[in-house]
């Protein structure tokens, strides 16, 4: 049945749709930071609260995960750590284009997929194995879900991907985009869950 599924939603043509946009997690880039300066990553939504990072005066590509109560700080990842940054020296890169651009993974058992231009799926009892995007479909009724469709060599795969916190269980990093992974091949079906970071 899932192979089934597989196989005939992958022959669908690549249509885009609009009216879909998460709202968080979003890319941003530093501003307003003085060239020989950096802006802080504190470990809580405080200007007082101690510093667990830093980024570069004009760093790109910044994912803010989520904002404080207040709209002032935005949740970002430092190193293997989530912190704070004040959102004024931030500023939104702009709606993401298609294909969505993200870097995925799991753990038990490890695993990670590129989503973008070509799909990319690794894992370490297998090499890189290359899907090309048949399809991206939102749904009607929400802007936060998408289901992306892709063939390759080795099969089909169907992911969905949501906007909502996710935790690899690994780290303190914190994910605001949580994925569904269906992958078949000549041998059958599997399914692997995790989480996920945009990509610039």
């Amino acid at each position: 049945m899932i192979r089934a599924l597989a196989v005939s939603l992958a022959l669908l043509c690549w249509v885009p749709q609009a009216g879909w946009a998460f709202d968080f997690p979003a890319l941003y880039h530093v501003i307003d930071v003085a060239d020989d300066d950096v802006l802080n990553v504190r470990a809580q939504p405080d200007a007082q609260s101690d510093i667990i990072g830093t980024l570069l005066h004009d760093e790109a590509g910044v994912e803010v995960i989520a904002l404080s109560d207040d709209g002032k700080w935005g949740l970002i990842n430092v190193g293997e750590n989530a912190g704070w940054a004040a959102i004024r020296f931030l500023q939104h890169s702009g709606a993401p284009d298609r294909p969505l651009r993200a870097k995925c993974g799991g753990t038990e058992p490890f695993w990670n997929l590129s989503l973008g231009t070509t799909h990319v799926f690794r894992a370490p009892e297998t090499g890189p194995q290359p899907y090309q995007p048949t399809a991206e479909l939102s749904s009607p009724n929400t802007t936060n879900s998408l289901a992306i469709l892709g063939r390759g060599p080795s099969g089909q795969m169907i992911a969905t991907v949501d906007a909502r916190a996710c935790s690899d269980g690994m780290s303190d990093r914190n994910y605001g985009l949580s994925i569904g992974l269906v992958l078949t091949d000549e041998h059958g079906a599997r399914y692997l869950t995790g989480c996920c970071s945009l990509s610039p």
